[in-house]
């Protein structure tokens, strides 16, 4: 190699070797494990430096040959001569604390000072921890308690980070991050168009949402979740999640930012005269829920082209419902709901309100509960086409939803003794629907 290695990095590589060397003869004879965690201790104990010598070595501001020379100020471009005394940084790195040594500039115009620590390395004004590092920690906490989590980033990479540290990360991005998307939301609805760079879910866009119970300070709450996905060979592809405690048209616009996201506001052609492009045509979606009303609100809102379907399982419990009035034996009860079940997932709909029709029941919150139930089938009818789609290989029940509540909000914020404030569950449904989705929680 031609290229002169920077004096920085070959002491601290020497040193390293040094360690190495002095450990090859007091650990012979040691087992693999012994070796492994001697040679990883001795790796952290010089990475720290050398990560140190690599950023001083590739960052022209902070060559010493370059310490006195002018810098053009980042904001009106005047030149300016770094003040005599340095204002040192120290950041928690993946590779360990770091200390940088950064001269620093003010400018008389504009009133301002600067580093090149902020201007060229991207560290935040007030930042004690390194991009890399708040990523780490935001994946743990995202993924288990903030003990746990701290216990687990040192066992992990010999960081030293406490719970207490940990929690404000993660009420800090996340909240960030929660505010972000309702802006987006809120930009989706005003424009009807993307609010951030798209990421396409393949083949045909499937939304769903449901939702799940959550102990906070003051009592149990539902916290919606929101599905968005590619449906391609019969299978769901690379979903995304939105988690929030809100009520129905908020957590909608927040659906649509997400679907928006996904490519559901997509053109994909237009209808109209030869002189005008006329009515836009949307890429075709498949929205699958419970029968709540603001579900097809939405659908019929924001898709032209879309399909409607009430997931099968739903249904099958409404028909319950029906049974248990209708029976008093439980099991005539069963058989007559298999019955409706296996003639609804088969004939579809007409032979169940068939079947309604002709039931009677004996008492008055009985003959209740059938009139609501009639209305119920007789509304969503069109929603229940299952043979159709299982014929063409599409989704009829709320399967990947319902294991999304427990997979991206109750395994993290349900567990026992666990009660949310506002601000925390807020923050960590926002960090947990982003990580379980592949989204970077850093920018």
């Amino acid at each position: 190699m031609n290229r002169p290695i920077p004096e920085e990095i070959v002491a601290r590589l020497s040193e390293l070797g040094e360690l190495l060397a002095g450990w090859c003869e007091a650990g012979r004879d040691r087992s693999l494990a012994e070796h492994e965690a001697a040679v990883l201790a001795r790796m952290r104990q010089i990475l720290p430096r050398l990560l140190e010598g690599v950023v001083g070595a590739a960052t022209s501001g902070l060559d010493a040959r370059l310490r006195r020379a002018r810098q053009a100020c980042p904001g009106c471009g005047r030149k300016e001569r770094p003040w005599e005394q340095r204002r040192d940084r120290q950041v928690m790195t993946q590779c360990g604390p770091i200390t940088l040594a950064r001269p620093w500039y003010h400018c008389r115009r504009c009133r301002r000072g600067w580093s090149v620590v902020e201007t060229v390395l991207g560290v935040g004004a007030r930042a004690q921890l390194s991009a890399g590092v708040q990523q780490w920690g935001l994946e743990l906490v995202a993924s288990v308690p903030y003990q746990e989590a701290a216990a687990r980033l040192d066992t992990l990479t010999g960081l030293a980070l406490g719970p207490e540290t940990l929690r404000r990360l993660a009420i800090r991005v996340g909240t960030a991050l929660a505010d972000a998307e309702e802006v987006a939301a809120a930009e989706v609805e005003q424009t009807q168009e993307a609010a951030e760079p798209v990421d396409p879910a393949p083949g045909l866009l499937v939304v769903e949402t449901d939702g799940a119970m959550i102990r906070y300070q003051d009592g149990w709450h539902e916290v919606k979740i929101g599905l968005v996905a590619g449906w391609v060979d019969d299978r769901l592809q690379h979903p995304s999640y939105i988690a929030a405690r809100a009520s129905a048209e908020p957590f909608g616009s927040r659906l649509l930012a997400e679907a928006a996201r996904r490519g559901g506001l997509e053109v994909v052609r237009w209808e109209g005269g030869v002189t005008s492009r006329g009515l836009a045509i949307l890429r075709e979606a498949l929205i699958l829920g419970d029968g709540a009303a603001w579900i097809w609100k939405l659908a019929d809102d924001h898709w032209t082209q879309r399909l409607e379907v009430v997931d099968f399982y739903h249904a099958s419990e409404h028909l319950a419902t029906v049974a248990q009035a209708l029976f008093t034996d439980a099991a005539a009860a069963r058989a007559w709901t298999a019955t409706r079940c296996h003639e609804l997932l088969t004939a579809g709909p007409a032979p169940v309100l068939a079947a309604l029709r002709q039931a009677s029941a004996s008492s008055p919150p009985a003959r209740a509960i059938l009139r609501r139930e009639r209305g119920y089938f007789r509304q969503h009818a069109d929603r229940m086409a299952y043979p159709t789609l299982r014929l063409d290989g599409l989704p009829i029940g709320s399967g990947a939803i319902e294991s999304a509540a427990a997979h991206v909000v109750q395994l993290r914020l349900k567990r026992p003794g666990m009660r949310w404030s506002d601000t925390g569950a807020r923050a960590v449904l926002t960090l947990r629907a982003r990580d379980r989705s592949g989204r970077p929680l850093v920018a």
